[in-house]
């Protein structure tokens, strides 16, 4: 909001000085002072597109170049909530590293080389793998990456040789290098078969293999040379990924989504957002949070051109894990009609906004952008969100949620936000809940036993709940104490229990305090908590909210298996992300997005067995999956001895999906693999035919 109205300012005045300097856009660089000069073409020369360049050089003084500087590391950072930008801080310490590493760190020119570029456009890589000093090769270096863009396979190799004893390390490309370059013997420089051997002899198979593909995945005859095409668009799109339209869209949004916040009027208090989690009949974790208004907003509800009062509102949710790796964007739409009536009271409300994320145990950052779309007025809101472990043997609570009237009422399949062990409960606030003097506080929550543990608990033993509030300033003994017993029995499958209970806080002056909720079995002396903080408010405030959610997706529990899929694979657990894929597969069997992001998975991790087990999948029948899921499932089964069902998948697949010369090359490898040369050559011609 300040930054908005400062900008402007700023813009103003810059307007009215160039209105009467001389303007001279830069026509090239070199036109440029020394320090613009160096951040174009030394800093970002790897990272800016053609089309910012362009409109960098058209700028016309120094003020408006420090500006578009701010925008374009902003519009990168990750994490735009965050004091610091973690993609400039990479992006310089590559910078570096570079010049020390690959270079004269005297002269800083390590950027320069094709080692120093590489490292600067894709970070440090996996592994490295130096074949400096053997016989009758030139000196060379095999880098390992893993990806997780949508631009680049999950996983490849880049090879680097020196030319000469006086040069720096060169990229390779099978193609236009090719395997002679990569040796010294005099009789190889026509001859890219013998040089081919000279390289599995001396350098052994793996290294004989990359020379000829940079893809693990696809299949490669030492036998002869035919260099891959699929290398060469890999090089490509390296070389090119600042222009890459997968980045451009990525980039345009997020200048887009901050136009769009930054036009929050100055002088609005920012919402608040609280959270709850909750496990569903299978154990799994559910967030929901509310977005909640501090004061009454009319402008909401307005009449469209037909005179009907509706309102109209676009809730962006962005997962962070804690250290700013993106997780997913969930898009949900909050849309109405009302009647006259309704509008009336609702202006006087304040709005809160609800939204589920199926999330993986583990640490986030959820960052909640709310767009009213009769203004374009928007706000945002972001918070730490911790899941637990809810697995162990111990007694777990969940959060405290306080409600509003009617109770819960039934959600059978449990898929709206603040739904508790299928029954949804429309909420005031979790960790935080601002009620009236005189008011009751409503409060549910969810127990979380161990299925086994609980079993065995032994009969007639009972949960004790203790409620204690009162005010931050009190000593304990001056708190209130309420206690309750519930039935251990009446937990589901999974050891969800779901209970509550209203707090008589009717007495209680303005002012603020805290309602603790200790759970333990009532023999046992380990005990469980969870905390509330209550704000009591005089009589006259408004406090009341109206709340909206948006709709339910089709094959939900699919959509939330593959979304906690995403969250494990973000923090690392791969066996988790693994399992959650392979449910939301067997939930939805039109859910492609699962199949894409297990095959990857199960290709960086080398899972080559379960790779090609994935070529069962009955969705395979009928529906177009993507190339790049079918090269590593078609890869894996020729690597395992089974191309003839390599081919018998990519044909059924290029029926169902516009041509690809990447699926019919892949085609004419497993036909070469199964011993049908004819037919692999009919697939290259297909292939080469396709522009």
């Amino acid at each position: 909001m300040f930054r908005f109205r400062h900008t402007f300012v700023f813009l103003v005045v810059v307007l009215a000085l160039t209105a009467v300097m001389p303007a001279r856009a830069a026509r090239s660089a070199k036109d440029l002072s020394p320090t613009y000069r160096h951040w174009l073409e030394v800093e970002v020369p790897y990272i800016i597109s053609s089309t910012e360049r362009k409109e960098f050089l058209t700028l016309t003084n120094d003020q408006e170049r420090d500006v578009f500087i701010d925008a374009f590391w902003k519009v990168r950072n990750p994490n735009p909530n965050s004091d610091t930008n973690s993609f400039k801080e990479e992006h310089y310490r590559r910078l570096a590293y570079a010049n020390e590493h690959f270079g004269v760190a005297k002269y800083e020119n390590g950027w320069q080389t094709d080692m120093g570029k590489m490292y600067i456009v894709l970070g440090p890589p996996k592994q490295r793998a130096p074949y400096h000093e053997l016989a009758n090769i030139r000196p060379m270096e095999i880098w390992f990456y893993q990806t997780d863009t949508a631009v680049l396979p999950p996983f490849f190799y880049l090879l680097f040789y020196k030319p000469s004893a006086s040069e720096p390390y060169k990229l390779y490309s099978p193609h236009n290098d090719g395997p002679v370059r990569l040796v010294t013997s005099g009789e190889t420089r026509n001859d890219p078969l013998r040089a081919l051997g000279i390289l599995k002899k001396f350098a052994g198979s793996e290294m004989a293999r990359t020379a000829v593909s940079l893809l693990p995945n696809e299949h490669v005859d030492l036998d002869q040379f035919e260099p891959s095409m699929e290398s060469e668009a890999l090089l490509q799109k390296v070389q090119n990924l600042p222009d890459n339209p997968f980045t451009q869209e990525l980039l345009q949004a997020r200048r887009v989504r901050e136009r769009v916040t930054t036009s929050i009027l100055t002088g609005e208090m920012p919402p608040e957002m609280s959270y709850a989690v909750f496990r569903d009949a299978q154990g799994a974790t559910t967030v929901s949070y509310l977005l909640k208004n501090p004061m009454a907003d009319p402008r909401l509800i307005e009449a469209g051109p037909d005179k009907t009062l509706h309102y109209d509102l676009g809730l962006r949710t962005t997962v962070l894990t804690a250290d700013g790796k993106f997780v997913y964007e969930q898009d949900d739409a909050l849309t109405g009609t009302v009647t006259e009536a309704q509008a009336t009271l609702a202006r006087q409300k304040r709005f809160g906004a609800e939204a589920r994320l199926p999330l993986a145990p583990g640490n986030y950052v959820v960052v909640a952008t709310l767009t009213n779309n009769l203004n374009h007025l928007a706000t945002r809101q972001h918070a730490a969100v911790t899941v637990p472990e809810t697995n162990s043997k111990a007694l777990g609570l969940s959060q405290l949620v306080a409600y509003t009237a009617p109770a819960g009422r039934p959600d059978p399949n449990g898929t709206l936000p603040f739904s508790i062990s299928r029954f949804r409960f429309t909420p005031r606030g979790a960790q935080t809940v601002t009620i009236r003097q005189g008011e009751r506080l409503p409060l549910v929550f969810q127990l979380w036993l161990d299925p086994k543990t609980a079993a065995e608990q032994a009969p007639g033993k009972k949960i004790h709940l203790r409620y204690v509030f009162g005010s931050d300033s009190v000593g304990r003994d001056q708190a209130t104490t309420e206690n309750e017993e519930v039935d251990p029995a009446n937990r589901d499958a999974a050891g969800n229990l779901l209970t509550g209970h209203t707090v008589d806080t009717s007495q209680l002056l303005a002012g603020t305090y805290r309602v603790v909720v200790g759970a333990n079995w009532d023999d046992a002396a380990q005990t469980t908590y969870a905390t509330l903080t209550l704000r009591v408010v005089p009589s006259s405030d408004v406090v009341e909210a109206w709340t909206a959610f948006g709709g339910v997706a089709p094959d939900v529990q699919a959509v939330d298996d593959l979304k906690r899929g995403l969250a494990a694979e973000a923090l690392g657990a791969d066996d988790e992300a693994q399992h959650y894929y392979g449910k939301a597969l067997d939930e939805g069997p039109v859910e492609l997005r699962a199949l894409d992001q297990l095959a990857a998975l199960l290709a960086r991790r080398g899972a080559n067995d379960a790779l090609a087990g994935l070529s069962r999948q009955p969705l395979l029948h009928d529906s177009a999956a993507a190339p790049k899921t079918l090269l590593l499932i078609a890869g894996a089964l020729t690597k395992n001895g089974a191309p003839k069902d390599a081919a018998k998948l990519l044909e059924a697949q290029l029926r169902l999906q516009p041509p690809s010369a990447a699926l019919y090359t892949e085609l004419a490898n497993a036909y070469e693999a199964a011993g049908d040369m004819s037919r692999a050559r009919d697939a290259r011609g297909q292939a080469a035919g396709v522009k």
